[in-house]
């Protein structure tokens, strides 16, 4: 993949998308440039902060009990961290207002099988990448499950010096036991670290196409978002009944279904794209050819108030597929957040957990899993 060159290209695309829908896009930049935001969560007392000290050192952390999210900012590297209360029902809210401005997510947790499942259900919502942090706090180190969907990584810390028994047997039978201390170890959350600031232009430029995508879908599915149109319904009825049949009818119709859409279109700041067209095309020809038929047929004697009747009916079935096409079609246009996501995939090798993770955002499971 060339990084330089796609990346540039999506960013760009990105933002002519952006300014075409800031009115109800809104804001969607979460960090400044060259900057990565890192969220730090987990359960109360599994040694959140005592990982930021570790990975910032010798910048100073607060001590005590975190009871508010509280930022630090380090030039080198340009890191936003935040550490975060420990994941309770009452700092939930905090949490996600954390979690909503940040790009990657470390999950600090003592043993796997005890991690809040609230929390685990909420970092897998979240869509971003989430490095799974086990702070050994004695005993055999866990098996580390494999990557999946956004969680990237699991790896082992040790964020406190541990003292434990070592037995050494001599060959004449006599057991001695002696007293080790395991030293305080972050390499592991280092190395992904270093990683992590190699891929943070990919990684803030997929974030933002995931905002941009998900509020593009709240948007399309708000109640009377897009509502049906009566005007043009009427004056479509109106025209065919005073109209005489035969060309007129023809070209009433394609003229107010024609009318109709790049209103429709204008109105709601949506471009008519070729991303799934045809159905609009159908609608179209059905309205006016099946109008046109009933016009130009001598044998059919329907009179100009059933014509009416039925280009009215024509033109409100016109509006529901346009709506449909218009309010949901919104991310299939060249440059849309979807379209983007998708270029991205086909450009990254299969087995990373880059792929992996964008995998799970342009092909997400069963919402029943």
């Amino acid at each position: 993949m060339d990084q330089g060159g796609l990346w540039q290209a999506i960013t760009a695309q990105s933002h002519a998308h952006w300014q075409r829908y800031q009115s109800w896009l809104g804001e969607v930049e979460i960090t400044p440039a060259n900057t990565l935001a890192i969220v730090i969560v987990g359960a109360p007392g599994v040694g959140k902060s005592s990982l930021l000290r570790q990975l910032i050192h010798p910048l100073p952390v607060p001590t005590g009990t975190t009871r508010w999210p509280v930022s630090i900012v380090t030039p080198d590297p340009s890191v936003v961290w935040t550490d975060t209360p420990g994941w309770t029902h009452e700092h939930a809210p905090v949490i996600h207002t954390a979690l909503a401005q940040a790009d990657v997510c470390f999950w600090v947790m003592t043993q796997p099988e005890t991690a809040p499942s609230e929390l685990a259900t909420t970092l897998k919502n979240w869509g971003r990448p989430v490095v799974q942090i086990i702070n050994l706090r004695g005993g055999e180190p866990p098996a580390l499950p494999p990557a999946h969907g956004n969680f990237i990584s699991t790896i082992t810390v040790r964020l406190s010096p541990y003292s434990q028994p070592l037995r050494t047997e001599w060959p004449d039978g006599r057991v001695e036991w002696t007293a080790v201390t395991l030293p305080v170890d972050v390499t592991a959350a280092q190395t992904v670290l270093q990683h992590l600031l190699a891929q943070q232009p990919a990684i803030r430029c997929i974030n933002r196409l995931m905002i941009m995508a998900n509020r593009e879908r709240q948007w399309a599915m708000q109640p009377g978002q897009t509502p049906i149109l009566w005007a043009p319904i009427l004056v479509k009825s109106l025209l065919l009944t005073l109209m005489p049949g035969g060309l007129w009818h023809l070209m009433v119709s394609v003229g107010t279904d024609l009318l109709t859409l790049l209103w429709l279109s204008r109105h709601w700041h949506l471009p008519i794209t070729r991303h799934g067209i045809q159905r609009v095309v159908l609608a179209l020809g059905f309205s006016s050819g099946s109008v046109a038929i009933l016009g130009l047929s001598n044998h059919l004697d329907m009179g100009g108030v059933s014509h009416g009747l039925w280009g009215g009916i024509t033109s409100y079935g016109l509006q529901r597929v346009a709506r449909t096409y218009l309010s949901e079609g919104i991310t299939w246009a060249s440059d849309g957040p979807n379209q983007l996501l998708q270029q991205i995939y086909r450009q990254l090798t299969p087995g990373t957990w880059f792929h992996t993770w964008v995998e799970s955002l342009v092909n997400p499971p069963p919402s029943n899993e």
